[in-house]
Order: structure tokens, then sequence, then C-alpha cells
């Protein structure tokens, strides 16, 4: 994707403002916002490395204090209050047999946490995996005032025609069928996915569930 391409794919104020929605926590946002802008020349597709990316440029606000984790305000690897178990290929609550998951990262004080935020990068649409990170965000059950998730699928050749708008909202659809009760209905939250090729950019985001995902090309 050369510069002009990427020109083209930079998301204009009102479309940003109206995705932010609720979410309070600027900071973030905005490395996130610049990591979409990004001129993508050589796919990264090892999660990890985005993680770091990301790492390296929130601890300039929010640091990880390896000396006393009391000042820690950085957290990655959080452990979710909830727990799940895999049956077949979904993920539900089992508080009895389960076993808890984690977020990517958590921001602020340890004990009154600001965010939590979750990754996904993919070479194709992994559904269940996605739901999954929906949950653990959505969970009322995990002490979070405001979430995100930031999701890219990488395609070698062209974005895929079967990665509809109504195949995406599926993803709340299960949520909300997985959660049931304990779906924080009231949280802030961001979803966003990205879907990138070597010449052209899309994405879907969902701030509202009874909304669902809107698509930006």
């Amino acid at each position: 994707m050369n510069q002009t391409n990427q020109m083209n794919h930079l998301i204009n104020d009102s479309d940003w403002s109206t995705m932010c929605g609720l979410i309070k926590n600027n900071r973030t946002l905005e490395i996130l916002k610049d990591i979409y802008c990004l001129n993508f020349t050589n796919y990264c597709k090892n999660e990890r490395y985005l993680h770091h990316y990301f790492s390296e440029k929130i601890q300039k606000h929010y640091p990880i204090c390896y000396d006393d984790s009391n000042k820690c305000r950085l957290h990655p690897e959080w452990a979710t209050g909830g727990e799940y178990k895999k049956r077949g290929n979904e993920y539900v609550i089992d508080d009895n047999d389960g076993t808890k998951g984690f977020i990517d990262f958590t921001i602020g004080n340890y004990s009154s946490l600001e965010l939590g935020l979750e990754f996904k990068v993919m070479s194709s649409w992994k559904f269940q995996s996605i739901v999954f990170d929906y949950m653990k965000l959505l969970d009322c059950t995990n002490p979070l005032p405001e979430v995100i998730s930031f999701s890219i699928i990488y395609r070698d050749k062209e974005l895929s025609g079967q990665l509809t708008l109504n195949r995406i909202n599926e993803t709340i659809r299960a949520l909300k069928t997985r959660l049931d009760k304990r779906l924080a209905t009231t949280r802030p939250f961001l979803f966003w996915i990205i879907e990138i090729t070597s010449q052209e950019k899309r994405f879907w985001y969902c701030n509202d569930l009874n909304t669902g995902f809107i698509e930006i090309h």
C-alpha cells in the first residue's frame, strides 16, 4: 500500500467522534487510530508484535513499574473474574467447571481500573475467538468501566466478499445469548474490526449493542 492509498483510508473527524462514543480514554483511542493509519507495506501477522508495539506507546502515559507493582498502570494478561469453558467450538460461561480468561491489557490502578483492551490479529475470520473476546469484555463480573476490542484481518490478495455486515453482526447476537443476564448493558465499549490487503482497507465498528456494527469503507 503506497502513501497515496494510505491517505485515502484516514478517518475523518466526524466518523471518529461517532465511533469513540462514550469511551473516555483518549490516549488509548489515539494510539489505536495511529495503528489503523499506518502504511502497512509488509504485514506482521504475529499478534505479540502488536501487543509490544501498543505497550511501548501507552507506557508513556501508563507505565509498567517492574520494581513496584503498586505503581503499575498497565497490566498485561489481566485475569478475569468470570470463568469460561469451551464446549465443542463455542466458549460459554462456566463458573463451576471453567477457568478464568485473560484480557490482553487493562489500564489504571489495579484496584480501580479505567479500561480493558483486547487485540486480535488474524488471516481469516475467527468468529468464535472474537465472540469470546467480546464476552470477557462485557461480562459484568469483570470490573471494567469501559472496554475496547481491536481486531485486524490481513488478507493476502483481496478483501473478502463473504465477510458481510450481517455475518459480523452474528458476533453481537452470540454475545447477547451467551452472556445473557451477565451482559454489562451500560458499559461503554468499542468493537473495531479492520480488514487490510496490500491495496485496500475497510473497517467495521460497534459501540451500541442494539445498533450493531457499522461499515466504513
